[in-house]
């Protein structure tokens, strides 16, 4: 499968690296141009799940600096990668989506072999630092990150089955397993939870944005096979409402698992209900306004999520240290 990318990222260099000059065939681009091919906002979000995954383990055990920068950096890396590489595969699809029209690749600003030298270069740089500064276990983990979201969610299945979103949701979840297995070198109950909760929470974000008439109508230009798609506006909400209820229990069950005292548990329950009232009276009553602000709150509430936990354990050993 790589060599054929690679075989193609060679052809289209040769019809058309030279046709444009606005493409750009040097090895550095402009720090605005990394912004938008590795979506920064994404990335933002899911290594702020590898920081906080830490940042709670660190509390039940050791913080050590360069453990912690070199996570940082190796995941950061490897999720920047990982998003180059479905720039360069899902270019054809971004020409024909609104939303995506004027992307780096679709928009012609930047040849496709250049996107996938950096991918190659960006994924190799983070299991490279992983393996020399953290564990093979963490190095294992951020390539499975790396190989769930290009290999089997972009290369084999975003195109074939609605339920893509679930491996895709698979490999939004390991950057948070890594964040503690850097710390403690193992898989345990709490590791697995958090990437849980995060693989729950995909969908409650993702769906409620394919939801969204512009969107909705884009995924069907293309004929990418996304929930609301395939299978209509009703068991997509349906699909939302369950994901907002097991992400809340899971949050709750990591809660108890840390032994976060009870009164610091509050906040969660709070969000994950105010999160599941909005799912569930979309529900009973779907409006794009009410999709759009549940879209909206979903992020604010992954956020939320990992800060109340590290805030509730901190809180919680305080005296006993």
């Amino acid at each position: 499968m790589i060599n054929k990318i690679v075989k193609d990222a060679e052809m289209t260099t040769i019809n058309g690296d030279n046709a444009n000059n606005k493409r750009s065939p040097f090895l550095f681009l402009s720090f605005q141009m990394y912004l938008h091919l590795i979506k920064a906002k994404q990335t933002i979000l899911l290594v702020y799940t590898t920081v906080f995954a830490y940042l709670i383990t660190a509390l039940q055990f050791t913080f050590d600096i360069f453990t912690f920068l070199w996570v940082f950096i190796s995941v950061t890396l490897a999720v920047s990668g990982s998003t180059l590489f479905n720039m360069y595969i899902d270019r054809d699809i971004d020409a024909i989506m609104e939303r995506t029209q004027n992307r780096p690749l679709p928009s012609g600003k930047i040849a496709p072999s250049t996107v996938l030298k950096h991918g190659f270069f960006f994924i190799g740089a983070g299991l490279i630092f992983s393996l020399l500064y953290l564990n093979i276990l963490t190095t294992f983990v951020i390539f499975l990150g790396f190989f769930f979201d290009v290999i089997i969610y972009s290369l084999i299945l975003k195109r074939r089955t609605k339920y893509s979103i679930i491996f895709g949701g698979i490999a939004g979840g390991l950057p948070a397993l890594a964040g503690r297995t850097a710390v403690i070198n193992s898989v345990d109950l709490i590791g697995i939870l958090l990437g849980l909760f995060v693989v729950a929470w995909i969908p409650l974000h993702i769906l409620t944005l394919a939801l969204l008439p512009i969107n909705l109508r884009d995924y069907t230009k293309a004929k990418i096979p996304m929930w609301p798609v395939a299978s209509g506006e009703r068991q997509t909400i349906r699909i939302i409402t369950l994901s907002a209820i097991i992400s809340a229990i899971l949050t709750i069950i990591t809660g108890f698992l840390l032994e976060i005292e009870l009164i610091w548990l509050i906040p969660l329950l709070f969000f994950g209900s105010y999160i599941l009232a909005i799912a569930l009276r979309n529900l009973s009553s779907p409006t794009t306004p009410r999709t759009f602000k549940l879209f909206k709150a979903a992020s604010i509430y992954m956020a939320l999520t990992f800060v109340l936990l590290f805030i509730g354990l901190l809180i919680t050993i305080a005296p006993y240290r």
